[in-house]
């Protein structure tokens, strides 16, 4: 009877592939403004250049955080010279944020970074067959729902 050869597990290829993007995450960049930019920090300012003039609530949906997290950033990256409140013109008691210039900036920076660091990963995943593309969409969306996301 012959061995069976052992597989490598898909879980832990997702540990080490995970390990690689929460250092990505953790480290503080320079997006072209001269400032370190954490992740927390970029991520609002990206947020804000896709939907100018948001107010917070749609702020904090569109980074899936709460409301408080979301004041909390704005605050720093306004003291930092990132964005700017202001209120809507047709509503003075909402306050909608835009980026500065110095942001827009800085989004177009994290956008230069992505494609250097994501690129290669997505030619990965263009590259991939239908069947394989489907058979690896099904298995993440299986342990998402394990994992209770």
């Amino acid at each position: 009877m012959r061995a069976m050869k052992k597989r490598e597990r898909i879980l832990d290829m997702i540990y080490v592939a995970h390990l690689y993007l929460q250092g990505l995450e953790s480290t503080p960049r320079d997006y072209g403004t001269g400032d370190l930019l954490y992740s927390s920090d970029i991520h609002t300012i990206v947020a804000v250049s896709k939907s100018p003039g948001c107010n917070l609530t749609a702020l904090a949906t569109q980074l899936n955080i709460s409301k408080a997290a979301v004041s909390k950033f704005v605050a720093k990256l306004g003291r930092r010279g990132y964005i700017v409140k202001s209120k809507r013109v047709d509503n003075d008691r909402e306050v909608i944020f835009n980026l500065t210039k110095k942001g827009q900036t800085a989004a177009s920076g994290h956008e230069e970074f992505e494609a250097k660091m994501f690129g290669p990963l997505f030619q990965v995943e263009s590259a991939l067959s239908e069947q394989e593309y489907q058979t690896i969409k099904k298995y993440l969306k299986k342990l998402i729902t394990i994992v209770g996301k």
